[in-house]
């Protein structure tokens, strides 16, 4: 398939692809602007936490598929851009030396304890900062495309 000069293709990568790259993911889809291709992944595909769906649905996002992901489910050569959850980045060696690489420091609401609503509460943050970051990493084609 022969790329356009503006199309980017941009992976989310953690440890699991069970809650962190797929918020971002399901998120990025939702505003991502035309020819952007939105890719999740993890580096050892983990079972998917329920308050993940609940806290998207929260602020109207769908979940972007129903299971965690492998690297091998993306076009490794492909990527633009990957943002990288804590040191997976550093745990992948498939990755082309062309792409970008931003590290978000958001905890993993996964290793959150305590009683529910302490959980719910730690998903909830993690959610609100990546929608935060998926929007700045597109206001400037917003903002130049108007």
């Amino acid at each position: 398939m022969r790329r356009t000069k503006l199309e980017k293709n941009i992976l989310f990568l953690c440890e699991d692809n069970a809650c962190l790259s797929l918020m971002a993911e399901s998120m990025a889809k939702h505003i991502s602007p035309p020819r952007t291709r939105i890719f999740s992944a993890g580096v050892r595909p983990g079972q998917i936490p329920a308050e993940v769906r609940r806290v998207l649905q929260e602020i109207g996002v769908e979940l972007s598929g129903n299971t965690s992901k492998s690297l091998d489910h993306v076009p490794s050569k492909d990527i633009d851009l990957v943002v990288s959850f804590g040191d997976a980045f550093e745990q992948c060696s498939s990755l082309p030396n062309k792409a970008r690489v931003e590290k978000w420091p958001i905890a993993n609401p996964m290793r959150a304890a305590g009683e529910s609503s302490a959980v719910l509460s730690a998903y909830r943050h993690g959610r609100d900062e990546i929608n935060k970051r998926v929007a700045a990493l597109f206001l400037d084609h917003w903002r130049h495309s108007t």
